[in-house]
């Protein structure tokens, strides 16, 4: 039994002892778990004969200034190589491996969902997640989360889907090493004690992935308001404490409710220093933008991922299935050339939206337009059309199809942009029907009068006739691809090849220069019912 009495012999001098203490302080924390240290520094002040003159204030301060002499940065002159090792992505362009990541998402886009997928697809040793290549390591990862931001039936729900719970509710010993939620996991914070606790369960295990889930949860016993920049000193010190195990750190926050961009700095809820304290972010958002208050349609969910600097990874499009796990779409970048496109147009004003609708409306009919015919159908000079057209193509919403020779330089005729026209017709599902509104949509959403710069009152001019005309007030339909859509009449039909029509019971919206039989056509008769003399119970 080792003995109580303190040594009264060959006592060192009190400097050298103290000397000695601060050494220790360094062979402890490289050597020994953090919940240790204070238990060890005791019995080494006790050994050396200065337990009286370092009490736990004086033995913290020696293990504080230990941690700020081993951590410091190196300092490299020319010729000296670098320590450092280059990032290497768990899962490629979304997830650093051993570093500290954040995932910025709006309200139930699908974070604590992609968290759990992660755990199953690391679990399954799948070499891709989502489309990107999955790092698997030689022995399996430990994961542990801390779930505070939601109950423990919530996240039941999500393990079960991805089979990380067996049927009893255990957790599968190849899933989930350490989980607590909102009900337990209250010690568990980014105060200093809640860190500290994180700390030595994270201690237990090597190498761990670490979903915490959420930023907010974690911050509000700190009682810190989100908006101030002191919000990120908790953050930054839980981080730099976490890192110190080689964990693979998650963390998960929320964006702003409606992004407008794919950036998750510019997106980040609360103080713009919090994107400081992380090495990689990624944005999770509706691909597609829906009101507020209505069922959700379109849950595809786009991905964005983006360090510091200007490194980008690109982006992933995906969506969570109902049956559990997440299914990879392509597709993202053609979505957010729409995206950029509404917003671009939503933008427009003057001559530059009517150009922009005459436009629509022509490619709508998959017919091409020259600055010419604009000119005259709106009423404006042709060189104000041309530098208009040009300012729609740098914006990426007009492009030239095809040059006609001249004699002279060539003219070109013009087409509104794929991403244009999908923004324009609600998306690729709006489809096109007989019932379908023909104004874009950018006016039938802006606000702003534009009637004396043309909006959406196309005028139309006839030219001489060359066989006989279409009596005004004709009902007719008009070719939309390999669809024909009604709803129209005729304005003015004295030449078959430049016909003008009119909306049916909106005559602001007019199209000109059809030509009947190929563009637009008299209205079909309705197709004959059989009438059954079968009897259905429905």
């Amino acid at each position: 039994m080792p003995s109580t009495e303190k040594p009264s012999t060959n006592k060192p001098p009190l400097q050298e002892a103290l000397t000695g203490l601060a050494l220790h302080a360094e062979k402890v924390i490289q050597e020994e778990r953090e919940r240790d240290w204070m238990p060890l520094m005791r019995n080494k002040a006790f050994e050396l004969g200065v337990d009286d003159d370092a009490r736990d204030p004086e033995l913290k301060a020696y293990l504080d200034a230990a941690e700020r002499r081993l951590h410091k940065g190196t300092v490299y002159r020319a010729g000296q190589q670098l320590q450092a090792t280059e990032s290497v992505f768990l899962l490629d362009g979304m997830i650093k491996l051993g570093e500290s990541n954040v995932i910025i998402g709006q309200p139930k886009v699908g974070k604590s969902s992609f968290s759990t997928g992660l755990i199953a697809a690391l679990r399954d040793r799948v070499p891709q997640f989502l489309g990107r290549d999955l790092l698997t390591p030689s022995e399996r990862m430990p994961v542990l989360v801390f779930g505070t931001d939601q109950s423990e039936g919530d996240w039941l729900h999500l393990l079960h889907r991805e089979s990380l719970v067996a049927e009893d509710q255990t957790l599968k010993a190849d899933s989930v090493d350490f989980f607590c939620s909102m009900e337990t996991g209250e010690q568990y914070n980014f105060t200093k004690d809640g860190i500290r606790r994180m700390r030595e369960e994270i201690e237990k295990h090597q190498f761990p992935l670490v979903i915490i889930d959420s930023l907010s949860s974690m911050m509000e016993p700190t009682g810190i308001e989100e908006n101030t920049s002191r919000y990120a000193q908790p953050i930054r010190n839980a981080i730099s404490q976490l890192r110190k195990t080689g964990a693979t750190l998650v963390v998960i926050h929320h964006s702003v409710k409606r992004p407008t961009t794919w950036d998750w700095i510019t997106e980040c809820r609360g103080s713009s220093s919090i994107s400081s304290v992380f090495s990689w972010g990624v944005l999770m958002r509706w691909v597609a933008q829906e009101e507020d208050g209505l069922a959700r349609i379109d849950k595809r969910v786009g991905f964005a991922g983006k360090g510091r600097g200007a490194n980008e990874s690109g982006g992933v499009m995906g969506q969570y299935m109902p049956e559990g796990g997440w299914t990879y779409l392509d597709g993202l970048e053609e979505a957010q050339k729409v995206e950029r496109a509404g917003q671009r147009i939503m933008e427009l004003g003057g001559v530059r939206a009517s150009v922009f609708d005459y436009l629509t409306l022509r490619t709508g009919l998959n017919a091409d337009v020259s600055a010419d015919e604009l000119a005259t159908e709106l009423d404006k000079q042709k060189g104000h059309v041309s530098r208009e057209l040009r300012a729609l193509k740098a914006k990426g919403l007009a492009e030239p199809v095809r040059a006609e020779e001249t004699g002279s330089r060539p003219r070109n005729y013009w087409m509104a942009s794929p991403a244009a026209m999908e923004w324009s017709l609600g998306g690729s599902e709006a489809g096109f029907n007989g019932s379908l509104d023909l104004l874009p949509k950018r006016s039938l959403i802006s606000n702003k009068s534009n009637t004396q710069a043309g909006t959406a009152v196309l005028l139309s001019t006839s030219k001489d006739p060359t066989s006989d005309s279409i009596d005004p007030k004709t009902k007719v339909e008009i070719r939309r691809g390999d669809e024909w859509a009604s709803g129209f009449i005729v304005r003015n039909g004295t030449d078959r090849n430049s016909i003008s029509v009119e909306r049916l019971g909106n005559p602001m919206v007019t199209i000109s220069n059809l030509r009947w039989g190929l563009d637009v056509r008299a209205c079909q008769p309705e197709p004959e019912t059989v009438q059954s003399t079968v009897s259905f119970d429905f």
